[in-house]
């Protein structure tokens, strides 16, 4: 029975399999197919190519003859003598407004910019007079073209792809003399010598315009009415010629590029290894590239397949857009965060101050002045570099990206479907990269306030195995401001995270229930650790305590060396590092805010003259005040307060002071050398402690004359007291 359901089941899933089998067989036939056919429609045309190669002069020339009325070329003379006409005309009238638009311009920038916007925004000035004195041209010739203009419809379409054709060249002569600036080095943003920039300029320039040259002659030619094969002929021939222009160039200047997109840097040893690598082979990749756009765009002009044209010289025009943007985008952010001009800003400083003083009737001295405008500059440069550098990061990436997005557009491959997965990949980028800047900017934002508050006046400067009990902590700000930071990191990192998975196809709804559920799960199963990060939350709110204050909570005391979300890591000062979960602490001693009251107790013999130690204490205490590096220490000078007991042997004599947390300890050691150097001046006597022994008989009267055993008992019977008394009173608090 199970054979028969066996073949039953065989036999009922047979037919489905084998029309799958069929379908899948079939599409590839038509794959197949459709290869072969183009493949032979390919050959087909390579062999017309050769064969309409050699008639090519013959077929051009007979589609001259053809546009005259009379079968000759007088027709073509006239239409070149009317414009060689219009380009004289034109290239006149430019001279004129180049004459003028240079004295109106180039006296508003100086001769050398020293900042990346003065070169930047010279440059682009420069092109945009240049492009005026272009539109010029332009306008001017068409004018005389229209005014000489003659009936013959050949001798208009070879006038105006003659001047149309000049302008382009005209044009990319345009763009490469800003790009390269051969002729002003101080400007130059791309990193080549005075002779490379001459030379590469002169063969970009030459070689751009013999490729568009023959490109127009194969448009002119078009225009006239050749024909279709021939034409197909005269632009593959353009694309060659283009492919040797540009691979030639490649060639020989592979060198001095190189060293351009290194920067220019004279040790290549510090330049980044992926970097090095491009200067050494792009070359190599360009040229591969040359040859397959060639071939590609060979086969679609075959073919008459969409996006032949442009393949080949496309680098070219993706990296002239690219620096233009670039360009742009620099001059947007130095305008935004202006780069440090010392010399110009000194002098203009110097001019007000001085014409300021010179209105007030004083002699100018403006050094000083001057000096302190440069630091405050040179502060306000340090505080936007930071951000400038990120944003020219980002600019790059920018630049970067709008390139691929140009050269994918020029080949015909668009980005903005969405059911391509380059669609997505593109909004994915999009989100990924506006999370990275504010990743970044987070980091730096934080970073550079902590700077500013590390360099606060009051700031705590000592070094770990300096501590002392007490000393100032950070501030507020750079205590919360490194937790806030991580905070608003993770955001960033799980928000961006989110929205590229949405953008990829995951429903991310399961995701945040998921969440939750977590979240709950966590909230029952670790209630310590819930407890440990709301109570750190509260302790951190009501400032408590903050990174390097000295605390005491009880079980451990030490300065606070680390903040975390769920604990802190308190260092003693005898070196040991405790890590305390915030959910443990009961109360926190604070001994770094505001002040700190020191109480020291001496002991004076009774024959001292309190009065006259009052007086010193006071004037050595106002001695103290004035010295320039204790003084600041004191919040309240140092006083007497009297005698506070009196023992058999010594009068306990006690001073205090009030000084700021951590500076304490510092002048304890002071006070103590101050007084003990002063008392010994004035003859005021420390006491030592003291035991009188009197041995008596067992009546109780003194014995003149005890015997040595007799004194040696009672010395080791008061021996004896006085531990206990010191053992007893051990604990006490003196103050």
């Amino acid at each position: 029975m199970s054979l028969a359901g066996a073949l039953t089941g065989a036999a009922a899933s047979g037919p489905a399999s084998a029309q799958d089998t069929a379908t899948g067989s079939s599409t590839a036939a038509i794959a197949m197919n459709d290869a072969m056919q183009e493949s032979f429609q390919l050959r087909g045309a390579l062999q017309q190519l050769a064969a309409e190669l050699p008639t090519l002069p013959g077929k051009m020339a007979a589609t001259l003859r053809a546009m005259s009325p009379d079968g000759s070329l007088d027709w073509l003379w006239s239409a070149f003598a009317l414009l060689a006409a219009a380009l004289v005309a034109g290239i006149a009238v430019q001279a004129l407004f180049r004459r003028w638009a240079e004295a109106v311009y180039l006296h508003r920038f100086p001769p050398a910019p020293e900042t990346r916007a003065g070169k930047v925004a010279f440059l682009l000035g420069r092109g945009t007079v240049m492009l005026l004195e272009l539109a010029v041209f332009l306008i001017t010739a068409w004018l005389v073209a229209v005014l000489l203009h003659e009936d013959l419809h050949a001798s208009r379409v070879t006038v105006q792809t003659g001047i149309l054709g000049f302008t382009a060249w005209s044009l990319i002569r345009l763009i490469l003399f800003n790009i390269i600036a051969p002729d002003t080095p101080s400007c130059r943003m791309l990193a080549f010598d005075d002779q490379s920039a001459a030379r590469l300029n002169t063969a970009l320039v030459t070689g751009l315009g013999l490729s568009a040259f023959v490109i127009s002659l194969s448009i002119w030619m078009r225009a006239l009415g050749l024909e279709a094969s021939a034409h197909k002929v005269a632009l593959v021939f353009s694309a060659a010629l283009s492919t040797c222009i540009l691979s030639t160039i490649a060639v020989v200047w592979r060198k001095s590029v190189g060293k351009a997109i290194m920067g220019g840097a004279p040790d290549e040893s510090a330049v980044h290894p992926a970097l090095h690598f491009i200067a050494s082979i792009w070359h190599v990749m360009a040229i591969l590239y040359f040859l397959f756009a060639f071939g590609t765009a060979s086969f679609r002009i075959l073919l008459d397949r969409p996006f032949a044209t442009g393949l080949v010289s496309a680098p070219v025009l993706v990296l002239v857009a690219a620096l233009l943007l670039q360009a742009v985008l620099m001059l947007l952010i130095d305008r935004l965060l202006p780069r440090l001009d010392t010399r110009r800003a000194k002098a203009v400083l110097m001019d007000d101050l001085a014409r300021a003083e010179t209105a007030a009737g004083e002699a100018p001295d403006t050094t000083a002045n001057a000096s302190q405008a440069e630091a405050e500059a040179l502060e306000a440069e340090a505080a936007r570099a930071p951000y400038r550098a990120l944003f020219d990061h980002g600019a790059a990436i920018l630049t970067l990206v709008f390139s691929a997005w140009l050269l994918l557009k020029v080949w015909g491959i668009s980005i903005h479907d969405q059911s391509s997965i380059l669609g997505n990949l593109v909004e994915v980028a999009i989100v990924g990269f506006l999370g990275y800047m504010a990743y970044q900017a987070v980091e730096i934002a934080v970073a550079q306030a902590v700077r500013r508050d590390l360099q606060r006046p009051d700031a705590s400067t000592r070094a770990p195995g300096e501590m002392e009990i007490g000393g100032t902590g950070d501030s507020r700000l750079s205590t919360l401001l490194p937790i806030f930071r991580n905070f608003l990191l993770i955001t960033i990192v799980v928000i961006s995270g989110m929205l590229i998975l949405s953008q990829i196809g995951i429903d991310i709804a399961p995701l945040f229930a998921g969440a939750g559920v977590v979240g709950l799960a966590i909230g029952f199963g670790a209630q310590t650790l819930i407890r440990d990060i709301f109570s750190g939350a509260f302790y951190l709110i009501d400032d408590a305590f903050r990174k390097g204050e000295y605390i005491d909570i009880g079980s451990a005391k030490g300065t606070v060396e680390k903040i975390s979300i769920r604990s802190m890591q308190l260092r003693h000062h005898r070196g040991a590092l405790t890590t305390v979960p915030f959910g443990e602490i009961k109360h926190v001693q604070n001994y770094s805010r505001d002040w700190a009251i020191m109480k020291l107790a001496f002991r004076v013999t009774y024959d001292t003259d309190t009065e006259k130690m009052r007086k010193i204490i006071k004037k050595f205490g106002q001695d103290l005040l004035d010295d320039p590096y204790y003084g600041p220490m004191f919040l309240d000078p140092l006083k007497s307060q009297g005698i506070l007991s009196m023992e058999d042997s010594a009068m306990i004599a006690r001073v205090k002071f009030m000084s700021k947390p951590g500076k304490q300890f510092e002048l304890r050691k002071v006070v103590y050398a101050g007084l003990q150097d002063l008392f010994e001046k004035n003859g005021i006597r420390f006491a030592h402690r003291e035991v009188t022994v009197r041995v008596a008989d067992a009546g109780g009267n003194l014995l003149p004359a005890p015997t040595p055993a007799q004194i040696a008992s009672a010395a080791a019977g008061a021996h004896a007291g006085l531990a206990a008394a010191e053992a007893g009173g051990q604990g006490q608090d003196p103050q």
